[in-house]
């Protein structure tokens, strides 16, 4: 399903601008709240990489918007994830892999909703990518995804495991 418009971009691109809004928004405020100090760290930490893919994000919706074209962006090239493969547990495996099951892991969990739903939006602009510029930004955004999700499984792991 290629993308056979800059509209179409666009689209995506603006619901991911709100995904990276509200996940900043929202590690900004566990920071905060966190009583456990690498907690905070690690949530303000997240929070500062989504303030960064707003930009990355931000800069192609200009570009898109002024010229058509995608904008070229050194740092996407790295690590890049297949968008064949969806990364998260689906369905029945989600929930049990997931479910909540003390109060402080409700940041935990909703945060690991954030980032699988950040990922599916990503991994479905890479598949319908017909530029390689795009597809790099989409890989990239993927990656950093993953990144965040495994970083917050294994604290939502080491605190289920306490209990």
């Amino acid at each position: 399903m290629p993308q056979a418009t800059p509209g179409a971009a666009l689209a995506l691109l603006e619901q991911a601008l709100c995904l990276e809004i509200d996940g900043e928004a929202f590690y900004r405020q566990a920071a905060v709240t966190t009583a456990d100090q690498a907690g905070r760290r690690m949530f303000a930490e997240l929070a500062d990489q989504e303030a960064d893919h707003q930009r990355i994000i931000r800069r192609q919706i200009d570009s898109l918007r002024a010229c058509g074209c995608w904008a070229t962006e050194e740092r996407l090239q790295g690590p890049a994830c297949d968008p064949s493969q969806p990364l998260f547990p689906q369905g029945a495996a989600r929930a049990k892999a997931l479910g909540p099951r003390a109060t402080e892991l409700e940041a935990l969990w909703f945060a690991l909703e954030k980032e699988s739903e950040s990922y599916e939006l990503y991994r479905q602009g890479a598949l319908q990518a017909t530029e390689a510029t795009a597809l790099d930004l989409y890989r990239y955004l993927m990656a950093a995804e993953r990144e965040h999700f495994n970083t917050l499984m294994t604290t939502y792991e080491a605190i289920a495991n306490q209990h």
